[in-house]
């Protein structure tokens, strides 16, 4: 997690917003990040926006590929 996820999820806890988290084990997470970008991009986020989603699809992409064993449908 980086410091920008920390400040966001307490940003979010002090002012009672709700927070979704995917986690790289869940075997829909990376689906769910790519309709996000593609989301992303139909509405012009920022390209520093799309590029931080694209590096986290493929850190949990690098993630899954090196343990599969760990990786699960969500329960």
């Amino acid at each position: 997690m980086t410091k920008k996820d920390q400040k966001i999820i307490a940003d979010a806890e002090r002012e009672g917003i709700p927070i979704f988290v995917f986690i790289a084990k869940d075997k829909l997470s990376i689906n769910a990040l790519k309709s996000y970008l593609n989301d992303c991009n139909l509405v012009e986020c920022s390209d520093d926006h799309c590029a931080e989603v694209i590096e986290r699809i493929a850190e949990f992409q690098m993630w899954q590929d090196s343990n599969p064993e760990k990786v699960k449908i969500p329960d």
